[in-house]
C-alpha cells in the first residue's frame, strides 16, 4: 500500500466546502486542523462533525480547532484554502509561516486570481488550484450537507513544468481518493478554472439578484439570453488570454452548459445568493468582475459581466446600509 504523504492538514476557512474536505480527510486518518468561526467550531468540539448528502454519511471527531491564525502551531504538510476570494491575500499572509517547507497549498475557491496569489507566496510547484463544481451547505452548526456535484474535482499546479509539480499533484490526488473524494490531477488547471468561471458567471449573479435556483434560470428564455451573453463574453476573454478550452466555440460550451451542467445542479441556489441573504460580501469581483477587468485590459467589451458586477455590488451596499442601526 502506498504511504499516505499528507499527514498534517490545515483547513483555512472552515465553511461548507472546507468542512466536507477537512472532514473526509480526518475520517481517512489525517491530522486535521479546522480554522473557522466559533459558532461552527464550538459545535464540532462538542459533538464532532456530521457530513451527509450525496457523498454519504459520516460522523467525524478528533480535529484540532482554531479561531485565529495565531492559534496555529503545527507546520502543515497541506493547506486547503477555502476562504472567500476577497480574503485570499490576508489569509495567505497569516498562514505563510505555518506551512512546512515542503508543504502544498491547494485553493478550493471560486473565481480567478487565487492561484496566482498562492504562487507569489509559495512558488508555482507548491501552489495548486482546483475546480470544485460541488455544492454544500451548513444546515446547522457542526453539520454539513453535500447537495450537488456537476463534475469530478480536478486540481493541479499553476505551472505543471515546475520541478516536482505534477508529482505533488498526483500524490495529493491519491490522498483525496483514499478519503473518498472523486478527483484527478491535471497539468492544465487554468483551463479548468476558466471552465468553472464559464459555469459560475452566468448563474451566480443572476440567481442571486432574482432569488432563483439554477434550474429556474435555465427555464426562462429571457434569462437564458442574458446568460448566453455572459458566457459569450467570458469565452472571448479566455480565448484572448490563450487559455486552452475543451469547446470549439461559446455555442458549443452553451450546449454542454444547458445539456449537462445545469440539469446536474438544477435545484442549487448559489453561494452568492446565500451571501446576500446573510448581508455578507460576495465573490462577484473574482468571477464576473475578473471577466470585466481582463476584458478591459484586452480591449474586449464585456457589458453583461460589467452590469452584473455593478448590480451585485450595489445590492451588497444596500444590504449593508439596511443592516445598520
Amino acid at each position: 500500500m502506498t504511504e499516505i504523504v499528507c499527514r498534517r492538514v490545515l483547513v483555512a476557512g472552515c465553511g461548507a466546502i472546507g468542512s466536507v474536505f477537512g472532514g473526509l480527510l480526518r475520517y481517512s486518518g489525517h491530522e486535521v486542523t479546522l480554522l473557522g468561526r466559533p459558532w461552527h467550531l464550538d459545535a464540532i468540539a462538542s459533538h464532532g462533525l456530521r457530513i451527509d448528502g450525496i457523498w454519504g454519511e459520516h460522523h467525524v471527531s478528533g480535529f484540532h480547532l482554531a479561531e485565529q491564525p495565531s492559534e496555529l502551531h503545527s507546520p502543515f504538510d497541506l493547506v486547503l484554502l477555502c476562504v472567500k476570494a476577497y480574503d485570499t491575500e490576508s489569509m495567505v499572509a497569516s498562514i505563510a509561516d505555518r506551512v512546512a517547507p515542503a508543504g502544498d497549498v491547494l485553493s478550493l475557491q471560486n473565481g480567478l486570481g487565487n492561484l496566482e496569489a498562492l504562487a507569489r507566496a509559495f512558488g508555482p510547484a507548491r501552489s495548486l488550484g482546483a475546480s470544485v463544481l460541488v455544492g454544500a451547505r451548513i444546515p446547522r452548526p457542526g453539520c454539513v450537507t453535500v447537495t450537488v456535484q456537476a463534475a469530478p474535482v480536478v486540481f493541479g499546479p499553476l505551472d505543471a513544468r515546475a520541478t516536482g509539480a505534477m508529482g505533488r499533484a498526483r500524490g495529493l490526488a491519491d490522498t483525496f481518493r483514499r478519503a473518498r473524494i472523486d478527483c484527478r490531477a491535471t497539468d492544465s488547471i487554468v483551463s479548468y478554472l476558466w471552465a468553472k468561471v464559464l459555469y459560475n458567471a452566468p448563474l451566480n449573479a443572476v440567481g442571486a439578484l432574482l432569488n432563483l435556483h439554477y434550474g429556474a434560470l435555465g427555464e426562462d428564455s429571457a434569462l437564458r439570453a442574458i446568460m448566453d451573453r455572459v458566457i459569450d463574453e467570458a469565452f472571448a476573454v479566455a480565448l484572448a488570454e490563450n487559455v486552452p478550452l475543451d469547446w470549439s466555440s461559446a455555442a458549443a460550451y452553451r450546449d454542454y452548459f444547458y445539456g449537462s451542467l445545469l440539469p446536474a445542479t438544477f435545484v442549487h441556489r448559489s453561494s452568492m445568493l446565500q451571501d446576500l441573504e446573510r448581508g455578507r460580501q460576495t465573490e462577484i469581483d473574482a468571477i464576473n468582475g475578473e471577466v470585466w477587468r481582463r476584458g478591459n485590459r484586452l480591449g474586449i467589451a464585456t457589458p453583461f459581466n460589467e452590469l452584473l458586477t455593478l448590480l451585485i455590488s450595489a445590492r451588497t451596499r444596500a444590504g449593508a446600509r439596511a443592516a445598520q442601526p
